[in-house]
């Protein structure tokens, strides 16, 4: 047989093999991986899909004069220009929004975080932390300084960063995506910061990483208090949120590879994956009640939570460390709620796309919902608020 023929066969042969294979499966369509529709008790509304601020992955979100501030983040499709943003903007309603700064001096920042606090000179945004990356002179750095501003445009700093020793008790090393609460114990308000992660150079990247379970507070965000507390996990990432009562909460998030644990876990402990509380961050307490709710739910990062209406509420992410990325699972986008007691699941479904990485925050009644990475248009500059039916 020629060789010219014998390609043809092989070719007329394979076209018939793959034809019976593909027959023969079942048929997949776009509308069978549909998100879950949302049929919990809150009401969606989304206030504007795009706003005027630039798509963006870890923009961070704060209320302060009763107006929604968003500053920094991450844009990997900026194609104009940098794609670490160091802008603020501000916002009465959650449509409009208005440029404070597209400089600011804290530079591009990423894995931030922001309060509005009272130092006693007045209630001010802090700005604290997080990866940087400067344009102009190429500085990547994960950052421990702090920024103080009354107006959005013009900064103090109120910290500089520092370079301690990982085990230095006097000053928290460089991070990004800490949790971050302001609360008052004892009848003192304080800023805390726990957890999150930073890389250590001249290292192989597979060990470089670092991830924390410490606790340091501040009551002017200049000079930091490290607390001698239980271990509620090491962790970045995670999901944080505090009450009214001064109970703060946190759960979930990234830690990385883990060969240390007990019996091979693959896990810092045994219950990582659980709530974690506390009322003086000292002493922390893991809560779950797995009869109402289902245990993987609680594996997620890049996801928020917000105290609404007497309740704690979670809202969507993405997978942990221990397997493939997604977030377009309903494990990684359904709500789940605690109201101090009891747990439950307010719905299997999502009304804000599935998402992680974005900004959450109570403001006017609401909750809001901004930015991030979604499985519509990945990173993001929609808005979306929600009232407690």
């Amino acid at each position: 047989m020629k060789l010219e023929t014998l390609f043809k066969h092989s070719y007329v042969s394979l076209a018939i093999i793959c034809i019976t294979i593909f027959s023969s499966c079942e048929r997949i369509t776009f509308e069978d991986y549909a998100l879950i529709e949302y049929d919990g008790q809150l009401t969606w509304q989304l206030e504007t899909e795009e706003a005027d601020w630039p798509d963006r992955i870890d923009p961070e979100v704060v209320v302060f004069q009763n107006k929604l501030w968003v500053m920094g983040g991450y844009n990997p499709g900026e194609m104009k220009g940098d794609s670490y943003y160091e802008d603020v903007w501000s916002s009465e309603d959650g449509k409009s929004w208005k440029l404070i700064t597209n400089d600011a001096p804290w530079k591009g920042r990423r894995g931030h975080r922001l309060v509005n606090f009272d130092d006693g000179t007045g209630e001010a945004i802090f700005l604290i932390g997080g990866f940087s990356s400067e344009e102009k002179t190429g500085e990547r750095l994960y950052k421990n300084d702090v920024w103080k501003s009354k107006d959005g445009k013009n900064w103090e700093l109120i910290k500089s960063g520092t370079s301690p020793e990982l085990d230095d008790g006097t000053d928290w090393f460089p991070r990004m995506y800490p949790g971050c609460v302001v609360t008052n114990h004892g009848g003192q308000n304080y800023i805390y910061l726990f957890g999150g992660r930073t890389m250590r150079t001249g290292m192989d990247a597979r060990y470089a990483t670092i991830y924390f379970n410490d606790v340091w507070r501040s009551t002017d965000g200049a000079n930091w208090e490290k607390l001698d507390t239980d271990d509620y996990g090491i962790r970045s990432e995670h999901a944080f949120a505090v009450d009214e009562n001064g109970t703060i909460y946190t759960q979930g998030g990234l830690h990385g590879l883990y060969f240390d644990a007990e019996e091979n876990g693959t896990h810092p402990t045994k219950n990582w994956h659980h709530l974690y509380t506390t009322t003086d961050g000292v002493n922390w307490t893991e809560r779950l009640d797995s009869v109402d709710i289902d245990e993987s739910m609680m594996w997620r990062s890049g996801h928020k939570m917000v105290h609404y209406k007497g309740k704690l509420w979670t809202l969507p992410g993405k997978t942990t460390s221990s397997v493939h990325y997604t977030f377009s699972n309903p494990n990684h986008y359904s709500t789940w709620t605690h109201d101090g007691t009891d747990f439950g699941i307010d719905s299997r479904g999502v009304a804000v796309d599935a998402r992680h990485n974005y900004a959450a925050v109570v403001f006017q009644d609401k909750i809001w919902v901004l930015g991030g990475y979604t499985n519509r248009n990945g990173q993001s500059s929609d808005v979306w608020s929600a009232t407690l039916n």
